[in-house]
């Protein structure tokens, strides 16, 4: 009997890892939710920036961001952000011209080498804007990338 409760329970907390990991249950969305001030509905930049208490955002050379000059397809565009600042707690990715601009946002803990790697979708020719948080503030850089052929329905 003890065997099947091991079995049950790790089949449990490997489901519940799977749907944290694919970001179907996440503390932070359902939080803003429920406070109806979530990033990730917003419809423009300056919206995102404003929901997110960022609109002061200060540019910084030590924001790098990895991304091609020219996608030859909009629909899986790969982007890498890292940053050499003091202190970092959070990555932010936001692709300006796309309906829904908050890309990801990403949390670090103490100790971690705030950078992360991703695949974004992009309906046309915009700027990649990564928003760094570093303590009560927020820092800034961005890149162009342009679409050639378009992954938001383009």
């Amino acid at each position: 009997m003890k065997r099947r409760s091991f079995l049950k329970s790790t089949v449990l907390a490997s489901a519940a890892g799977v749907v944290v990991g694919a970001g179907v249950l996440s503390p932070n969305v359902a939080l803003a939710e429920k406070h109806g001030n979530n990033p990730f509905k917003a419809k423009s930049l300056d919206e995102v920036l404003k929901m997110l208490g960022a609109t002061g955002a200060e540019a910084s050379d030590k924001i790098k961001i990895k991304a091609p000059e020219i996608a030859e397809n909009g629909a899986v565009v790969p982007v890498g952000i890292t940053s050499e600042i003091p202190g970092t707690t959070e990555i932010i990715s936001i692709t300006a011209a796309n309906p829904t601009p908050l890309s990801a946002r990403y949390t670090f803990g103490e100790g971690a080498v705030p950078a992360i790697k991703s695949r974004f979708k992009m309906g046309k020719t915009t700027d990649v804007v990564a928003l760094v948080k570093a303590g009560d503030k927020y820092y800034t850089a961005k890149a162009n990338v342009k679409v050639t052929k378009g992954g938001c329905g383009g």
